[in-house]
């Protein structure tokens, strides 16, 4: 039996109430999740706290201090705070926030957030600025979508990652796309296709 468990209520095939229904005795229990409405069921399931995703490092805190006073353990505990933390965070998504390029014989970091858009072009990938300055860089399209906050950039086409503060208007098209004016120096129409614009306006109404 655990001294402490941390869970989320979701699970992949229920809800880790289903779990407890099983078991004769429930361990004390952290709750980490993104959904508020179970609160109530949660306390009586044992709860020490009901932490709301993200988490916050005091509420952490907080929490485990009250596991810890309640259970009265007789030593430290072994495992640190932090380090509980960071298992907390552990599936947490950490995206590119700067990309290092070239420029002649120097090299120079550019901030994700001064980054308009990136495209192919003639089998090379490109990065452009706020500054409308260029830039090859050694990742594909493919490597920057899983790399990018999907929050602030999209891949409108093939050809093309844009992000959300570099669109000026957005058009219905032929075939029911949308062309998309942006602040990009860019030379063909932004054209989304009829595939992907359910997705982008879900991505712009987020």
């Amino acid at each position: 039996m655990p001294d402490l468990v941390f869970s989320d209520i979701q699970l992949g095939d229920g809800t880790v109430f289903d779990v407890f229904d099983r078991m004769d005795k429930i361990p004390p229990v952290i709750f980490t999740t993104a959904y508020d409405e179970f609160a109530l069921k949660a306390f009586k399931t044992n709860g020490i706290d009901y932490l709301l995703k993200p988490i916050d490092q005091e509420e952490l805190n907080t929490a485990i201090d009250k596991y810890i006073a309640t259970n009265r353990p007789s030593e430290d505990p072994k495992i640190s705070m932090e380090y509980l933390a960071s298992l907390l965070h552990a599936d947490e998504k950490k995206f590119k926030s700067r990309f290092m390029i070239k420029v002649g014989e120097k090299l120079r970091s550019i901030e994700t957030g001064d980054i308009l858009c990136f495209y192919s072009l003639m089998k090379a990938t490109y990065l452009q600025t706020r500054g409308k300055r260029n830039y090859v860089i050694d990742h594909t399209l493919d490597d920057l979508e899983k790399m990018l906050d999907p929050s602030v950039y999209f891949r409108v086409n093939r050809k093309l990652i844009l992000r959300y503060d570099a669109i000026e208007e957005i058009h219905t098209w032929s075939g029911s796309r949308l062309k998309v004016i942006t602040r990009c120096q860019y030379d063909e129409d932004v054209i989304v296709s009829r595939e992907r614009v359910k997705e982008f306006k879900e991505w712009l109404d987020r």
